[in-house]
């Protein structure tokens, strides 16, 4: 017998989109200022600028998916998280669709929901025609590297930062 989890997926409505991307905007502002990317000042314009960027048109954004996840298998099947995939332009096929986010509401985390997402949102990708699914993970999040490599996503590529200092100081 299996304990895994499962959820189905639904298009995000409107209202659930609506309280969604506040927190998804100001956690990653927190990303970008523990990554070193932005500093106290300027992490949430940031990020605010690049989700402005990304969804002009917000929820209606071409080729921009979000999805609800509700467990199954309860009669009450409750929102478990969510999941942002931006899909490949049809004129550049061999790229992946790219997971901008996933997340597990703070009160499922640990019990294997994002992995169930992961593994819901496949098949909704391959109806598609995606072939290739991406993301990327901030170095300092574990937990996410650990699912992400355990589902299957490889490493294409690394950034590394190294402080080294303050800067030296330019005589006058």
């Amino acid at each position: 017998m299996s304990d895994a989890r499962t959820v189905s997926l639904h298009p995000m409505t409107q209202s659930e989109y609506d309280v969604r991307i506040p927190a998804l905007v100001a956690g990653y502002a927190g990303d970008l200022l523990r990554s070193g990317r932005a500093t106290t000042e300027t992490a949430l314009t940031e990020s605010r600028r690049q989700h402005a960027e990304l969804l002009p048109d917000g929820l209606a954004t071409e080729r921009m998916l979000f999805l609800g996840a509700r467990e199954t298998g309860t009669d009450d099947a409750r929102p478990v998280g969510w999941i942002w995939v931006g899909l490949p332009d049809p004129a550049e096929p061999e790229r992946p669709a790219w997971i901008y986010n996933i997340e597990v509401d703070t009160a499922h985390r640990g019990t294997g929901y994002g992995r169930a997402i992961l593994a819901a949102v496949e098949p909704v990708l391959a109806a598609r025609g995606v072939t290739r699914l991406g993301l990327n993970v901030f170095g300092d999040n574990l937990v996410a590297r650990r699912l992400y490599e355990s589902t299957g996503f490889t490493v294409t590529a690394q950034q590394m930062v190294k402080p080294i200092g303050s800067a030296p100081q330019e005589s006058a």
